[in-house]
């Protein structure tokens, strides 16, 4: 009896009891994220697109507030997603690069610097999300992908989770398609997945779980991680919608690649589903629903214009990302935000949605209810980006800081600094250093004072490194 953990699971059973003889608008709100993988910050309707099609993502929105300047914290997966669950940037838990599936981090031989020597998962001390709400009697499930440790003691239910359906370490499926299996060696079949039946396709399927959860825990409350695998690599879709996307694609400029909008639209569908799951249920009012990304999207498939790159670039098209929160009775529908946020904020804001207090909380991230409510005071002076590590896109490692309009961006290799007024350059297109020193100074100053907080794991110099034997 005197173990926590026993203790706590009595506590969690007792608080379910209370909140089963109350009313569905006396109970805690239920919480459902949904987090799409890849998604870029114009991949939906709502967000400009023309041509993408996501007619319930876009009703989500007008239900909701949407956020134009909202960012991942790292512009590849893994780090961004620790962020999301810890309320902790990367550079603060050492997670600053994504989990590969042949080990730590690679750096060319004739490069710059050498990565840090971070970690490839969460430690099991830091609380998440789940960890954090199961005092006020929710259950957690986790359906989907989960990236964010490279053995199965990191996984969700490691993590605060009572469930963890198709979550693994690997941050992509070996294909859509059931069995879910493959013949790649390093990545054979999707985990945690049962009755995994022939011609299955992914998406639809993680759905019909997170719609069984909230089946089975509608007496609530419950957090729902609905993290899809989906719109990430491998490009695989129905070939009704590929074949409708073939045709669309004809005559226009704007996107480029059918399969990868049939995926977008797909995914739609399945959103529009677990909505309807949750209205009919009578749950849609004291439900909240967060859809998001963990970083921009893949440029090798989507358009991201009028951002600059895409997904694995510290520029805005590769950390700027869609975010919208409908929360009934609190948050005004068709609402927007221009305010910077980051996935940093998730942990606070989600905690305080639940009724309870960050006081007490080790993180990063400030809540973001004074913006969704209209209520109270926010501000933060600064948003920064440590990676230092050479993204498969990119492979620039270096950092960024943006303070108020202006974002610095500067690169160990090859040594380079950029500044922008996004007020008025949202492409990135004007390099301002060479015309305001003062300014680049003082934000360089500024992202050194902030890591250093962290007593961040470092990246170092590369003791054979020689400029003459550089391939490009």
């Amino acid at each position: 009896m005197n173990n926590p953990k026993t203790l706590l699971s009595i506590f969690h059973l007792l608080l379910l009891s209370f909140h089963s003889n109350l009313s569905a608008q006396e109970r805690p709100p239920n919480i459902v994220y949904i987090l799409i993988d890849d998604l870029g910050w114009k991949d939906l309707g709502c967000y400009g697109s023309e041509f993408y099609e996501t007619p319930n993502i876009d009703k989500l929105r007008d239900q909701g507030m949407k956020f134009t300047a909202a960012y991942s914290a790292s512009p590849v997966c893994s780090p961004s997603r620790a962020s999301i669950l810890t309320g902790k940037n990367p550079a603060n838990i050492g997670f600053t690069g994504h989990i590969t599936a042949i080990g730590k981090h690679r750096y060319p031989e004739e490069g710059r610097i050498i990565p840090p020597d971070d970690y490839m998962h969460v430690s099991l001390e830091e609380k998440m999300i789940p960890e954090i709400l199961l005092q006020s009697g929710y259950t957690s499930a986790s359906i989907g992908k989960w990236h964010v440790g490279e053995e199965e003691k990191f996984f969700p239910t490691h993590q605060g989770f009572a469930i963890n359906i198709a979550g693994y370490e690997h941050g992509s499926p070996p294909t859509y398609w059931g069995p879910f299996e493959s013949e790649k060696s390093w990545n054979p079949v999707i985990k945690n997945l049962d009755n995994r039946e022939e011609g299955q396709y992914l998406t639809n399927r993680l759905t019909d779980e997170a719609i069984n959860f909230i089946d089975e825990n509608k007496e609530g409350p419950f957090f729902l991680y609905l993290s899809h695998y989906a719109v990430h690599t491998p490009l695989e879709a129905p070939d009704s919608l590929i074949k409708k996307y073939e045709l669309k694609l004809e005559g226009q400029m704007e996107q480029k690649n059918a399969i990868y909008a049939a995926m977008i639209e797909n995914m739609d569908w399945n959103v529009g589903r677990l909505l309807k799951s949750l209205d009919s249920l009578g749950l849609e009012g004291n439900t909240i629903v967060i859809l998001g990304s963990d970083n921009g999207g893949e440029g090798r498939v989507t358009n991201n214009v009028p951002l600059r790159e895409g997904k694995g670039y510290i520029y805005e098209g590769g950390i700027r990302v869609p975010l919208v929160i409908k929360w009934p009775g609190k948050v005004k529908p068709n609402s927007s935000s221009d305010v910077p946020v980051i996935t940093d904020d998730m942990l606070p804001t989600i905690v305080e949605m639940a009724g309870l207090s960050n006081e007490n909380q080790d993180i990063d991230g400030v809540s973001l209810l004074p913006l969704l409510t209209g209520e109270g005071g926010w501000g933060r002076d600064r948003l920064c980006w440590y990676y230092p590590h050479y993204s498969p896109q990119a492979k620039m490692p270096g950092y960024a800081i943006r303070m108020g309009d202006y974002k610095l961006v500067e690169y160990y290799d090859p040594p380079s600094v950029e500044l922008f007024d996004l007020a008025k350059d949202i492409g990135e297109t004007n390099d301002l250093s060479g015309v305001d020193v003062q300014k680049v100074e003082e934000m360089k100053a500024s992202f050194k004072e902030w890591l250093m907080d962290f007593n961040p794991i470092l990246h170092t110099e590369n003791p054979n490194y020689n400029p003459n034997n550089r391939s490009n």
